[in-house]
């Protein structure tokens, strides 16, 4: 039958192999052009992802949150809502590092239950000493090598 669509002397297993083939060469070719022009096209956030970071998020309500935000070595305050962006204060950025390692990770919390469940009582984290206390013990410290 000339009206089928087959070609002749082609079977369906060549028809469905060839399909396959091209789709692999077209999958490939698609793959190289996107890394190739992918970086070509890109619209800088590469090249800003180091400049900003959100430390932390608090929703308010539904439309309003504060944000703590590193940028270029400040650490901010901003207050967000309907009207937009505000930043609100800057806050000291030692004072922030040390209460975000104060804050126990989700892992270190899910060990935790994991252990009460089982009867077993966690060890107590090391609470980490202040700053004043840390440095006449790291004098001592040096005087006692000394």
């Amino acid at each position: 039958m000339p009206g089928n669509g087959v070609a002749a002397g082609a079977s369906y297993g060549d028809l469905l192999v060839t399909s396959l083939i091209v789709l692999g060469v077209v999958c490939v070719v698609a793959f190289v052009a996107v890394r190739l022009f992918g970086r070509l096209l890109s619209t800088g956030r590469a090249r800003g992802a180091n400049l900003m970071t959100v430390v932390s998020r608090i929703p308010l309500e539904p439309r309003r949150s504060l944000y703590v935000v590193e940028v270029a070595g400040k650490t901010l305050l901003v207050g967000t809502s309907e009207m937009g962006l505000s930043v609100l204060t800057e806050l000291d950025g030692k004072e922030v590092e040390a209460r975000k390692t104060l804050q126990p990770s989700f892992g270190e919390l899910v060990r935790a239950a994991w252990m009460r469940r089982k009867g077993v009582a966690p060890a107590p984290a090391p609470a980490p000493a202040p700053v004043a206390e840390v440095i006449p013990e790291a004098a001592a410290a040096e005087q006692l090598a000394e």
